[in-house]
């Protein structure tokens, strides 16, 4: 009947050979990479984007050049295209090269351009007439970015960071290509291995679902502590005189 050869598919995806292993380990490898290079990149942006700020005018104007180009190519470049760039020409020549590194750093650079990005059009949106009224205030740059401007800024940029780290996670499901058993990867395996498309294929959706969804919770809690209201006026005039 149906039900007995579903249940047979189901034991042939997942319990023979003890298969079920070969997804966990496609699932730890796929929140490697992306919580890597999630970390990696953001750093990546934001330091970009703080030298693009540096008082010296010419380290300024480097980064900010630098920024530019960098930003220009790898949003015109697919991203399978630089993983396959980096694995196969820049590192081609490195014996025992790992593709779970190559992966992290492919994905850190295209997500550091999408936040340097993001931080410039975030910050430029914050009405200048609050860096005036901070500097009235007594506040240095510094303090005025971080204590003004920078959480006025987080409200506009963190919807699409929180979109975006959740597209990273389905962006991995190219390291295939190089070499990489991720989810995608392993439910590909065992489809091959069984001749049973259904429950790999459903898995590997169901699972990736799973994974944005609780990603998307986490990232909603973050969104939550830069809320402008939850901020109180004691705590932005903190360490600055009123009177």
């Amino acid at each position: 009947g149906f039900l007995d050869e579903l249940k047979e598919d189901f034991h042939k995806t997942f319990i023979r050979e003890s298969r079920w292993k070969l997804i966990v380990e496609g699932i730890g490898v796929t929140m490697l990479i992306s919580i890597c290079a999630a970390i990696a990149g953001t750093l990546l942006g934001f330091g970009l984007y703080m030298l693009s700020r540096a008082d010296a005018k010419a380290l300024q104007l480097l980064a900010k050049g630098i920024a530019k180009i960098y930003s220009r190519i790898v949003a015109g470049t697919p991203v399978v295209v630089i993983l396959m760039i980096l694995f196969y020409v820049i590192f081609g020549n490195i014996r025992d090269m790992s593709g779970i590194v190559v992966a992290i750093l492919g994905f850190t650079l295209t997500f550091g351009a999408f936040v340097y990005d993001h931080m410039e059009v975030s910050v430029n949106s914050v009405d200048r007439g609050q860096t005036e009224a901070a500097y009235a205030l007594g506040y240095t740059k510094n303090k005025t970015f971080f204590r003004i401007i920078f959480p006025q800024a987080m409200s506009i940029f963190l919807p699409s960071y929180c979109g975006q780290a959740v597209e990273l996670i389905k962006a991995t499901a190219v390291v295939g290509y190089i070499a990489v058993n991720d989810l995608t990867k392993m439910g590909d395996i065992i489809r091959s291995n069984t001749y049973e498309a259904f429950f790999p294929l459903i898995a590997t959706a169901v699972i990736y679902f799973l994974l944005t969804w609780l990603l998307a919770s986490l990232l909603k809690l973050v969104k939550l502590r830069f809320e402008p209201k939850r901020r109180s006026g004691e705590d932005i005039l903190k360490g600055v005189k009123t009177k």
